[in-house]
């Protein structure tokens, strides 16, 4: 089973960082094929703006949603955004795919607080844990 796993913890000592380092190795352990994605140890930056796309559908009027629809037709996601995509297609219906994030009681996990790789098109088939 091909299985991905995502943290978005600050701190690698963290019981979320425990969970995250056990689960791949169990699973690996397992014969499972793994892939990983630390947010913060890659220094995954959550801001969604143009940035994301390396195509335009609209350049006078920046609409999320119109540039995510027209970047999955065309390729045009920008590649550190097309990376995190392909481990998440990687995962069929029958995979699993798991979400460690930290809730601040204030609101949204901190590297997810943008669109970034939280919804869209790209994600109408995925089923996240």
């Amino acid at each position: 089973m091909n299985v991905f796993l995502l943290n978005a913890h600050p701190e690698p000592r963290s019981f979320n960082g425990a969970l995250f380092r056990t689960a791949q190795e169990t699973l690996r352990a397992a014969g499972h094929v793994v892939a990983v994605s630390d947010l913060y140890a890659m220094q995954f930056d959550p801001v969604s703006d143009r940035r994301n796309f390396t195509s335009v559908k609209n350049p006078d009027c920046f609409k999320q949603q119109i540039e995510e629809m027209h970047a999955t037709e065309v390729g045009g996601f920008a590649p550190d955004v097309e990376a995190e995509l392909r481990k998440m297609e990687a995962c069929e219906p029958d995979d699993l795919a798991v979400s460690a994030l930290v809730v601040w009681p204030a609101g949204h996990p901190e590297r997810l607080g943008g669109p970034r790789l939280c919804h869209g098109p790209h994600l109408r088939r995925r089923t996240f844990l």
